[in-house]
């Protein structure tokens, strides 16, 4: 970056000299590719900084949706031996998927109870995880065979 700038300072001092020796018809079009030189680095610089900005966000986003796939994935498992449907050795599998707003995370979580059962939970945050690592505030409701086993409002804890 500091490159880019000093090139930059480069080429509008040698510029402002050329300018001083220049005729009138010179020093327009001189003036013309300045203008055009400047509007060009403006571009490149917004362009740069949302990059950084948009980067940023997904970063975030991944982080706070790993956060929350692996609170539920274990809590969630302890949730359904708790109300009677353990799972199998396989336990839950689980998706989360962070909102635009990075302030709720939805989580989609499948596996199967030592019964056969189709085990389902899903669920979102109330909050983005991070204040505790074991337990999730929000709602989250789990299913066996499609019917309801567990409703709740913290995940772990």
């Amino acid at each position: 970056m500091l490159r880019h700038r000093t090139a930059l300072l480069s080429t509008v001092a040698v510029a402002a000299l050329t300018f001083s020796a220049c005729s009138d018809d010179d020093r327009e079009e001189l003036e013309n590719d300045i203008g055009t030189l400047v509007d060009e680095v403006e571009d490149a610089a917004r362009t740069a900084v949302s990059e950084v900005e948009e980067a940023a966000g997904e970063a975030a986003s991944d982080v706070a949706e790993v956060a929350v796939r692996n609170i539920a994935t274990e809590q969630g498992e302890e949730q359904f031996t708790d109300s009677g449907n353990a799972l199998d050795e396989n336990g839950l599998s689980c998706e989360a998927t962070a909102n635009d707003g990075l302030d709720a995370v939805d989580v989609n979580c499948t596996g199967t109870t030592e019964d056969g059962g189709a085990a389902e939970l899903t669920g979102a945050t109330s909050e983005m995880p991070g204040a505790s690592v074991s337990e999730l505030e929000g709602t989250f409701t789990g299913t066996v065979d499609g019917a309801e086993v567990f409703s709740v409002t913290t995940l772990g804890g």
